[in-house]
């Protein structure tokens, strides 16, 4: 995968660069930049001086939880059910399958930036269940 005339820091420019990280095994973020909150593979974003960013958190956070929980109590789902079950496997298998693979090409009849947008909201309703369906729309 590595052309063999490579340096050591050229092969962690290539395997950290588009994650904003640095150091061995890309443990540590560059200068300015800390792990995102919502990012699965912990990828780096630059850090805002905001007085409000926990506040987003604690919202981002606490909204689905208590809807989540809402629609229990209201519709008196058994979370324990075998269909239950079988729905919120289906949920992470399909959310896994959209963050850590390149979609298939299913959207090939609209332009590229309706792709991403259709491939983003897809992820945002099967992550109900993974309480991340906020993924998309936070860095």
């Amino acid at each position: 995968p590595f052309p063999p005339n490579m340096t050591a820091s050229e092969v962690n420019g290539y395997m950290c660069g588009e994650m904003n990280r640095t150091g061995r095994l890309c443990g540590r973020c560059k200068n300015g930049t800390g792990p995102s909150v919502f990012s699965p593979d912990l990828k780096c974003v630059r850090c805002l001086d905001s007085s409000y960013g926990w506040a987003v958190y604690l919202t981002s956070e606490l909204i689905p939880i208590t809807f989540l929980v809402f629609l229990v109590v209201l519709f008196r789902i058994r979370l324990c059910a075998d269909y239950m079950n079988a729905l919120v496997f289906f949920c992470n298998i399909v959310s896994a399958f959209l963050l850590y693979s390149k979609p298939v090409n299913i959207f090939s009849s609209f332009p590229s930036n309706s792709e991403s947008s259709a491939v983003s909201i897809l992820i945002s309703i099967y992550n109900i269940f993974n309480l991340t369906f906020f993924l998309n729309f936070f860095p």
